[in-house]
């Protein structure tokens, strides 16, 4: 048997998440393996979110009390269950990978001992890199990447706004973008005053205490005589900071959201959010739609994308940044930091 967190219903970790036991996985397809989970890095932006509003991502499964298992993000050990395609991994070795992405498996996370997964999901950690590093990269590294190098298309020169800098996708797309837009590019980042040398240090030109002002009045005073090649809004809950954007983004750069709601949203805040973001991505502008372009960027996994992703960081061009940890059976703490500390 192994340890798994799990919910049966809609609310914040401490209220809904239990520890259970549940069997280890002794039968797999020819695509899979078994791996032995070393560390999980908890993301606010997928699983709290998915705990919140377990009712409406699954509705059938929380009226039957269906359980669900939060987080993505992981790292372990391949253990002796391999199915028949299974080459490239053997027993023993270090890997990190992301748990089922779709829609229909949002419920099926990794926050457990042992985990059945496809091989196309891992990948093999570089050598320098430790497992609790590596258990921090795939989500926040992999929406980084495809963001900044295969959507904005980042050069040297390049100009970068990301909004929502110390979040746990902001510190990966800070060191990343200063990687692509060398000493030449500027980027300028969002977070509090505690937390804006630690931003700096990461590759930061310049950051905005966002507790402090209204983002698209300040972007458009400071910035709109050298508008941004680039926005990435981690955060996505403000809707003006893309409708305000031809201040301060040039006419062929690049807007792009991955967040949606925030925890303690109602249905009403979150739908309406949902339909600002369809009118962005889809009204056109004779139809009164915002001038630039913007691409909302969904965790689609791509094997390719993973193995890109992981040789970026194998060559340093980011890191790992790590808050705290904590012990399997202290998760609770650990979402209640996530979630209250800023």
């Amino acid at each position: 048997m192994m340890k798994q967190w799990q919910f049966t219903k809609s609310g914040s970790p401490r209220d809904v998440l239990t520890m259970v036991d549940v069997p280890i996985p002794t039968t797999c397809s020819d695509d899979e393996i078994l791996v032995r989970i070393s560390y999980v890095s908890l993301n606010s932006a997928i699983t709290y979110r998915l705990m919140a509003y377990y009712g409406i991502f699954d509705p059938v499964g929380a009226f039957l009390g269906r359980p669900g298992v939060p987080e993505k993000d992981f790292s372990g050990i391949v253990c002796d269950l391999r199915g028949a395609n299974v080459k490239e991994f053997n027993t023993g070795d270090r890997v990190f990978g992301m748990g089922p992405s779709t829609f229909r498996d949002l419920r099926r996370g990794v926050l457990c001992e042992y985990i059945l997964i496809r091989q196309d999901h891992l990948v093999k950690v570089p050598d320098h890199i430790s497992l609790k590093d590596a258990a921090c990269l795939t989500v926040t590294g992999y929406t980084a990447y495809c963001f900044l190098v295969e959507k904005a298309q980042l050069k040297k020169g390049d100009r970068v706004f990301i909004n929502g800098g110390s979040g746990a996708v902001g510190v990966m797309a800070i060191q990343l973008a200063r990687t692509l837009v060398g000493p030449t590019g500027f980027v300028v980042a969002t977070c509090t005053s505690v937390k804006s040398d630690i931003i700096r240090n990461l590759g930061a030109n310049e950051t905005i205490d966002y507790t402090e002002h209204i983002l698209p009045d300040f972007l458009r005073k400071h910035y709109s005589s050298s508008p941004f090649d680039a926005i990435f809004d981690t955060v996505g809950i403000d809707h003006s900071l893309y409708s305000n954007s031809p201040a301060y983004l040039t006419p062929e750069g690049l807007f792009c959201t991955i967040g949606v709601v925030e925890f303690g949203s109602t249905v009403w805040s979150a739908t309406r959010r949902v339909l600002q973001l369809l009118s962005a991505l889809f009204i056109p502008v004779y139809l009164g739609g915002v001038p630039r372009r913007h691409i909302f960027e969904p965790l689609n996994i791509v094997h390719s994308r993973m193995v890109a992703m992981a040789k970026l960081a194998e060559e340093e061009a980011f890191k790992a940044v790590i808050d705290s940890t904590y012990t399997f059976t202290d998760v609770l703490d650990a979402y209640d930091r996530m979630m209250f500390v800023k």
